[in-house]
């Protein structure tokens, strides 16, 4: 008997085809939720063996996230018939409509399929003997930008292969991952049960309701008898509803920090009694939240004082991604210049927040400091061999002979240093604008561009956002020798990520018809003399290689 049915299947094989085999499409539904999944079958009218259609082109819009094969041939009336069976099982990328492309294989095509996938979430849970989840989110009233934890547990009970989590995405929110998907063992009731988890921070971009969709798990249960073979199992967590409200309307007019924990500390490099004329003190402030990126923490702002001048360093900022969410650290420092001696009070500096735990509005606080000034020093002289001054690179600087006491002459000193500073600030940029091989538009006539750069420092300084930007762009077209008439065109200029983010914000302020946008005009300020303190030493060392050719 068994040599007979070899013997048939050999002549079957041997002899020519006298039909032509199809590849057949089909799905079991053509409308499903974003976090649905749709079983596609194809067949194909002969028997395949080993080899397999190539699945490729679904991967542009679906996630193929179970695949299986099987054949059969049977003889009916003499007449026989085969075929084979692939059936997988997709989720979908995207909304919308959707397209399971042609299938391709042995010469044989199938028809291509489209699929309505809704955003709609699907409102029941899909539940299993075998699998099941538990979802936590941070309870509470929720505010737009604020940082919501989601925990994400998948448990279950039998040995499985080819388990898989449906991407975690929330439309209109910005999510992070907290942890990487992690695998163990509990007990729950008594009974050991393994798990899956994952946590994430979700931050609301606009108010309104966002929803969470439900979260699929599909997975193979393997047969004991037959490791070819196996029946498929899912799972869907019921979708989640947040109400997301707007910023407060009693929150003042400043940037918007929804925290959990939002502190600021400072530190100065010399006692508050040791300051002097003409000698830097740094000052490093640093705020520490809880809940927030560092992205959404703005520059600390400083308040102008006359007989002070400021002198920004790099902001150093980190945030740790942890378990329990996000906690940043930003270190903003400043060198501060005392131009006359005297008492100075060092205004105090408060920074509005939402606490998010208390739904409040609290304050972090920096107090006045009152400071007192001495006379700089005048340069220690003896007899007729006074000690020559010293330069960074060890060369006798030029030996100066000052009548005792008198620091008239000294100040006039660094008012010229301070001269050839500004001097050389301006050639380094003016070397640093890109050379342009095709001839381009004359600019106006020459600007006075410290009138310009004191115009934009008076505007950021009243906070009038639109006297900002008009002063910004004529004072960036004069200094940098481009033809600058946008916004857009100071931000290629000068290249910085945080002042793009605040020049974002600055017309997010003149467009928006919101009365409580978050705008700090000091901020930006203290951004573009940053930015083209980067841009020298940037120009400084690009110059190296040209100076030792």
């Amino acid at each position: 008997m068994v040599r007979q049915i070899g013997l048939v299947l050999l002549i079957m094989l041997a002899a020519p085809a006298t039909w032509a085999a199809e590849l057949l499409a089909s799905v079991d539904r053509k409308e499903i939720g974003r976090s649905d999944a749709v079983t596609l079958q194809v067949r194909y009218t002969d028997m395949a063996g080993f080899s397999s259609p190539d699945w490729r082109p679904l991967d542009r819009e679906w996630d193929v996230v179970s695949k299986n094969q099987s054949q059969q041939i049977s003889f009916n009336n003499g007449k026989n018939s085969s075929y084979t069976d692939w059936t997988l099982t997709l989720i979908p990328r995207r909304s919308g409509e959707l397209l399971i492309p042609p299938i391709e294989f042995k010469g044989a095509k199938s028809e291509p399929i489209r699929i309505q996938v809704s955003e709609q979430a699907n409102t029941q849970a899909k539940s299993s003997d075998n699998f099941y989840f538990e979802v936590e989110v941070s309870s509470g009233t929720h505010y737009v930008q604020e940082q919501l934890l989601y925990i994400e547990r998948l448990y279950y009970t039998v040995n499985h292969d080819d388990a898989n989590l449906s991407e975690f995405t929330v439309a209109g929110a910005r999510v992070q991952p907290l942890m990487d998907a992690k695998q163990y063992v509990t007990v729950v009731d008594g009974k050991r049960v393994g798990v899956y988890e994952r946590r994430y921070a979700i931050f609301p971009e606009k108010a309104g309701t966002i929803v969470i969709p439900g979260q699929r798990f599909t997975a193979r249960i393997p047969n004991r008898y037959d490791r070819f073979r196996g029946t498929s199992d899912s799972v869907i967590s019921k979708p989640i509803e947040l109400d997301i409200k707007p910023i407060p309307k009693n929150y003042p007019q400043a940037p918007w920090i929804p925290a959990s924990k939002f502190d600021i500390s400072e530190e100065f490099s010399r006692d508050l009694s040791e300051w002097r004329v003409g000698e830097p003190v740094t000052r490093t402030m640093t705020i520490q939240a809880t809940g927030l990126s560092k992205g959404q923490i703005p520059p600390i702002p400083m308040p102008e004082i006359d007989s002070l001048r400021y002198y920004p360093d790099q902001t150093q900022d980190d945030t740790q991604v942890t378990e329990q969410g996000m906690v940043s650290n930003v270190v903003q420092s400043v060198a501060l210049v005392p131009t006359q001696p005297g008492k100075m009070t060092l205004p105090e500096i408060r920074i509005p927040w939402w606490n998010t735990l208390t739904n409040t509005i609290e304050y972090a606080v920096l107090p006045a400091r009152s400071v007192v000034v001495a006379e700089a020093k005048a340069p220690a002289i003896s007899g007729n061999q006074p000690e020559p001054l010293q330069t960074a690179s060890d060369t006798p600087a030029v030996t100066l002979t000052l009548p005792e006491g008198d620091s008239r002459y000294w100040m006039g000193m660094v008012a010229l240093l301070v001269i050839t500073n500004l001097i050389t600030l301006v050639l380094l940029f003016r070397r640093r604008s890109p050379a342009r091989t095709e001839p381009r538009e004359e600019l106006a006539p020459q600007t006075d561009t410290r009138s310009l750069w004191r115009d934009f420092r008076r505007a950021c300084q009243n906070n009038d956002p639109a006297a900002i930007r008009s002063s910004l762009i004529a004072w960036a077209a004069a200094a940098s020798g481009w033809n600058i008439s946008s916004v857009a065109e100071v931000e290629v200029w000068l290249n910085d990520l945080r002042l793009s983010a605040a020049l974002a914000e600055l017309d997010a302020t003149l467009y928006s018809n919101r009365s409580n946008s978050a705008f700090n005009g000091q901020g930006i300020l203290n951004l573009v003399e940053k930015a083209l303190r980067q841009n020298t030493e940037r120009t400084q060392e690009e110059s190296l290689p040209e100076l030792y050719s």
